[in-house]
């Protein structure tokens, strides 16, 4: 056998490129199976509008930390629903805002 043995080997799919495309094609997969068997809303029960308005109870920390995920791009000084789910969450100390900046 000489210096250059790995390169005359037979090549099989324990290469570390093919490790890490076939964890990244069934963490794909999972991910796909689980967006599958979520529940979706029915986007015709809500009036227009209804995502971004205040709410009219006061949140639970579940309901804040699902909100500011999907409301992920917008703005708080814009969006009620995002405000009051951040507000929320600062006065349960999960959130300190940062204290350079003015809101």
């Amino acid at each position: 056998m000489g210096f250059n043995w790995w390169r005359e080997a037979e090549s099989d799919d324990t290469s570390v490129q093919a490790i890490i495309d076939r964890v990244q094609d069934e963490w794909r997969a999972a991910r796909r199976r689980d967006r599958v068997g979520a529940p979706q809303p029915d986007a015709g029960l809500w009036p227009g509008g209804w995502p971004h308005e205040a709410p009219d109870h006061a949140l639970s920390l579940t309901e804040a930390h699902s909100t500011m995920q999907r409301h992920k791009a917008c703005r708080t000084d814009q969006c009620p629903r995002k405000a009051a789910a951040r507000q929320t969450l600062i006065n349960a100390g999960r959130m300190k805002p940062d204290a350079s900046r003015e809101y």
